[in-house]
């Protein structure tokens, strides 16, 4: 009887040794994904990806009277002005898909005390009344090493890629088809002979924009870097700071121009002024994570581990 008992606890003891090393090499194969899932960017809200997609096009006001609501039939204080424009597209109802004006000029007051406002309500990336926080400005690489920087991911207007109207006008993707003709063909206009700027307004101390090979564009208010010529163009630009930059949320204001005289031509009207915002939010350090992650992995372990122990010894 005790030799039968002694080799029934060999067994167990056995049994309890193997489910240990089982246990660890478990912990040794998951842990490295707890350091992967601490590195990884955080994922939106929404599952639509956004970073792809060309979100921010410059367009030409065609509408000339406002043909309803509180100012209808009065001239429109945006027409045959540039307009930084945002697109809403929507893959399940294409036919819903549809321009914001960013800025745009636009009226205050009653009928009888109107002034003409230089921008609108709507003049913040991200847009005010989505309620999204400013866009996180994230680790840089090669140009940017050592800086935060904006950069395209699943949040909504993160990609900042800016691209004329026209640009839509031959993509096969139906959402897009929808945006080149929304609102009646208003923003259809050729840019043809425009050199299009970027004039800063103004910005937060600490923000800086820079181009891809991450030299400043603009420096100063008033400063203007010219984005592309005509129908046929694609800019991106970057906001950076320091990696050690305070917390908090920066900001920058601009309003598009045309530079465009050749052959006496006259320009577009300008465009109202539109702000971007940005923020330098606190990072939890990736150690610090993996460690966290590494006591939870052990706690569990010696949890599995007593358990396998008490129901071989009952």
């Amino acid at each position: 009887m005790v030799s039968r008992n002694t080799a029934c606890w060999k067994k167990q003891v056995t049994q309890t040794g193997q489910a240990s090393a089982s246990i660890a090499i478990s912990f040794l194969v998951v842990a490295p994904l707890v350091l992967s899932t601490a590195l990884a960017p955080a994922q939106a809200d929404d599952t639509h990806n956004h970073s792809d997609e060309t979100g921010f096009y410059v367009g030409l006001d065609g509408l000339e009277v406002f043909p309803t609501g509180t100012y209808a039939g009065l001239e429109n204080p945006n027409y045959n002005r540039l307009t930084l424009l945002f697109a809403h597209r929507n893959e399940d109802t294409p036919e819903s898909s549809h321009f914001h004006g960013i800025g745009a000029y636009s009226y205050l007051g009653s009928l009888d005390n109107l002034t003409i406002n230089s921008t609108n309500t709507n003049n913040r990336i991200p847009e005010s009344y989505s309620e999204q926080a400013p866009l996180t400005l994230l680790p840089g690489t090669e140009f940017y090493t050592g800086r935060l920087i904006s950069t395209p991911t699943d949040k909504e207007y993160s990609n900042l890629t800016i691209e004329p109207i026209a640009s839509l006008k031959t993509s096969k993707e139906l959402d897009n088809q929808y945006l080149f003709n929304s609102s009646n063909g208003r923003w259809q206009s050729s840019l043809e002979g425009a050199n299009i700027g970027l004039q800063l307004a103004s910005i937060s101390s600490g923000l800086n924009i820079g181009d891809s090979a991450g030299v400043d564009i603009v420096k100063s208010v008033g400063d203007i870097y010219t984005i592309g010529s005509g129908d046929n163009f694609s800019f991106t630009p970057t906001f950076w700071t320091d990696a050690a930059a305070p917390l908090g949320t920066y900001s920058a204001s601009f309003k598009l121009v045309d530079l465009g005289t050749d052959n006496h031509r006259i320009p577009f009207k300008e465009s109202g002024t539109f702000n971007f915002d940005f923020e330098v939010k606190a990072v939890p350090e990736s150690s610090t994570v993996l460690g966290l992650g590494i006591v939870g992995l052990l706690a569990l372990s010696l949890s599995r581990l007593q358990k396998l122990t008490r129901s071989s010894l009952n």
